[in-house]
């Protein structure tokens, strides 16, 4: 993949969810096998509990704070951010995950690498109740908004597209649309997916530069669909 450098604007309202990196590899039998007693002794510092994720399949690591969880499945390490800080933080958590997964079950090779930006837009988390969604979004990717107010009240939207990113064999599957939430309020957010990923057989040390590129990617897809009104609402940082 090209990779196209893109300034990287943090938001004092972030609509960012989380964050996800996933790198799914063969199977490892020795991981479902017995507890990664050696496993924890790498991550602990960074991830100190620990349990048996809900279908007892995988083994959870999380922060005091419980901001950053950290899954190990027999073909699979999977990384989430809840209070997504920067891309520099996130990859130091990563490296962690990494190195430990390289000292106790090092695969052959890797099957897929993955990165996920969800954000939700709430117009009251932003001050802006009374403003139409047309004036926060562009409207080339919001075509379905026009029929609110005519045909009644939009309850909900949902459109997926996947398309390759620079004409290589990277791709993004980009999930949008809006989507009721309950709280602090009931109200519609207007959610926007990008799902980076790669399918084939790949290194470790190719993870880092790939992942790189998909966070500038990330960057310019989402500043493709913000008006300025609503990068203004965001409250960029200098």
């Amino acid at each position: 993949m090209t990779e196209t450098t893109t300034p990287t604007v943090m938001y004092t309202k972030t609509p960012l969810l989380d964050v996800t990196c996933q790198l799914t590899f063969p199977q490892n039998l020795k991981i479902a096998s017995a507890p990664p007693v050696g496993f924890q002794e790498h991550v602990k510092n960074v991830f100190p509990m620990f349990s048996l994720t809900q279908d007892k399949t995988a083994y959870n690591f999380m922060s005091t704070d419980q901001h950053w969880q950290l899954v190990l499945g027999k073909g699979a390490l999977t990384l989430v951010a809840r209070q997504y800080d920067g891309w520099q933080n996130f990859s130091h958590h990563l490296q962690v995950a990494i190195t430990a997964l390289e000292q106790e079950y090092p695969p052959q090779f890797l099957l897929r690498v993955g990165l996920r930006f969800r954000n939700i837009i709430r117009k009251s988390a932003l001050g802006v109740t009374n403003t139409e969604w047309h004036q926060l979004l562009q409207n080339k990717w919001t075509g379905d908004l026009v029929w609110a107010g005519i045909a009644g009240e939009m309850k909900a939207t949902h459109s997926e597209v996947l398309m390759n990113l620079n004409g290589g064999n990277d791709l993004v599957c980009v999930r949008h649309g809006l989507v009721p939430i309950a709280q602090p309020i009931q109200e519609m957010g207007y959610l926007i997916d990008h799902d980076f990923f790669i399918d084939g057989q790949f290194s470790m040390s190719e993870v880092s530069q790939t992942l790189k590129g998909y966070h500038q990617s990330a960057q310019r897809f989402f500043k493709l669909w913000i008006t300025e009104t609503l990068h203004q609402a965001m409250e960029p940082k200098i």
